[in-house]
C-alpha cells in the first residue's frame, strides 16, 4: 500500500542558538536515514524548497510500519507529520468506472 507523508518542522521547536546542536545530534542523522531509504527505494520525496518540511511516498504493508518507520527516526519528536494512505491509479480507474456504470444503469 503506497502512503504519502507529509512532513513539517513545529513551529518554534529549536532555537536559533540551539539550532547547530540539534542539526549535528538529530537532524543530520534523521536526514541521512530518510537519504538511505530513498537509495534503497523504500521511499521517494524529498525537502521542499526554502521549508522547513518534507513530502515522501512511501511503499508500506500497514499503517504500523508507516508508523514505525517515520517514528523511528530522532526528529520525529520535532515534526507534524500528516499520513495519507493512497490507492492506484488502476484502482480510481475502476472505481470511477463502477460509479459511471451505475449512474448510465439508473439512468435508462
Amino acid at each position: 500500500m503506497l502512503y504519502l507523508v507529509s512532513a513539517e518542522l513545529i513551529e518554534n521547536s529549536i532555537s536559533a542558538d540551539a539550532f547547530p546542536q540539534v542539526f549535528e545530534r538529530v537532524i543530520r542523522p534523521s536526514l541521512e536515514s530518510v537519504a538511505k531509504m530513498v537509495d534503497e527505494k523504500r521511499l521517494t520525496g524529498g525537502v521542499l524548497a526554502a521549508r522547513r518540511a518534507g513530502v515522501f511516498i512511501v511503499e508500506a504493508q500497514s499503517n504500523e510500519e508507516v508508523d514505525r518507520i517515520f517514528g523511528g527516526l530522532p526528529f520525529w519528536g520535532l515534526l507534524k507529520l500528516t499520513v495519507t494512505p493512497l490507492v492506484s491509479v488502476r484502482t480510481a480507474i475502476e472505481r470511477d468506472q463502477k460509479a459511471a456504470d451505475a449512474v448510465k444503469a439508473s439512468q435508462h
